[in-house]
């Protein structure tokens, strides 16, 4: 039977790429489909975005225990110079990562200096345009890692579906809770009008993802894994921490009318992130109790 070793690192570098690519993701939405009056949020967007994604590629390389051996993912000696296995999801997972880095930290530069020339936010835009895909391959990927391993609980294609979704749910929060805390730092009497608008959107993507969520549950109800997750092994922080302050509540927060307290605001933000973390961390560690 398969035996993984996977722990805290590997769940945090799943999260973090995918809060990355969830910031990066509606960076450009906003930026081609919302235009000028929505330049905060592709400012803030694109300053999240490739932060998190190099912090969880440096977690998993002080993981390998031999950082140096992270190159031969991309290098090797002799005849050609890059490193890429076409059939290896390990493979293709780095240079995915490698290249979502440097397109963000590029559109993060054109974000912030691309306005003192003419022609600056047209090429944003076409790189925006470039680094969209990459940002969905990363979401995708992080689920795909899994779910191309026989394990009986990670191996379905329900699992890449719930983390993308989770990714976009996890960049949208962390916009919010940037923007609302620097908000709140400024001592500012109401939230500027987008900010509602994102929760609102994230109430859409949450519900979307609890769907799925429940999909999986069903098609893996059967796994010992999964009955030790939902039940006696982790079913607490499954359904009070993940399923319930993680989900649930921003889902009915986002979908209020009426004015929101932006301290409430920056709280149910971080719930949607902590929510988004603990999925992932449930998931890989449950994935291998035997």
């Amino acid at each position: 039977m398969e035996h993984f070793n996977w722990g805290i690192a590997v769940a945090l570098d799943l999260f973090l790429a995918g809060l990355g690519a969830g910031a990066l993701f509606l960076a450009i939405a906003a930026d081609i489909f919302g235009g000028k009056q929505y330049q905060k949020i592709t400012r803030t967007g694109a300053l999240i975005a490739p932060w998190p994604v190099i912090l969880g590629v440096l977690l998993l390389v002080i993981d390998l225990g031999h950082p140096l051996r992270f190159w031969e993912f991309l290098f090797r000696k002799g005849p050609g110079v890059l490193m890429f296995h076409p059939t290896s999801v390990m493979s293709i997972g780095v240079w995915l990562l490698t290249i979502f880095v440097l397109l963000s930290l590029l559109y993060l530069v054109l974000t912030l200096f691309g306005r003192v020339v003419a022609w600056g936010a047209k090429l944003r835009q076409a790189v925006g345009v470039i680094a969209l895909p990459f940002a969905l391959l990363v979401m995708v990927y992080t689920g795909v890692l899994l779910s191309a391993t026989p394990n009986p609980l990670w191996n379905t294609v329900f699992l890449p579906a719930v983390f993308s979704t989770s990714a976009i749910s996890t960049g949208i929060a962390g916009v919010v809770f940037v923007l609302v805390g620097i908000h709140i730092c400024k001592q500012g009497i109401k939230l500027d009008p987008f900010i509602p608008k994102l929760e609102k959107i994230n109430s859409r993507v949450i519900g979307l993802q609890l769907f799925i969520i429940i999909l999986f549950l069903l098609a893996r109800i059967g796994s010992a894994r999964m009955r030790m997750i939902i039940g006696s092994g982790f079913g607490l922080l499954w359904w009070v921490g993940i399923i319930g302050l993680g989900l649930v509540i921003p889902l009915l927060f986002g979908l209020k009318e009426e004015d929101k307290s932006p301290q409430v605001s920056l709280i149910v933000s971080a719930l949607v992130l902590l929510g988004g973390f603990s999925l992932r961390y449930v998931i890989l560690i449950g994935g291998q109790i035997w």
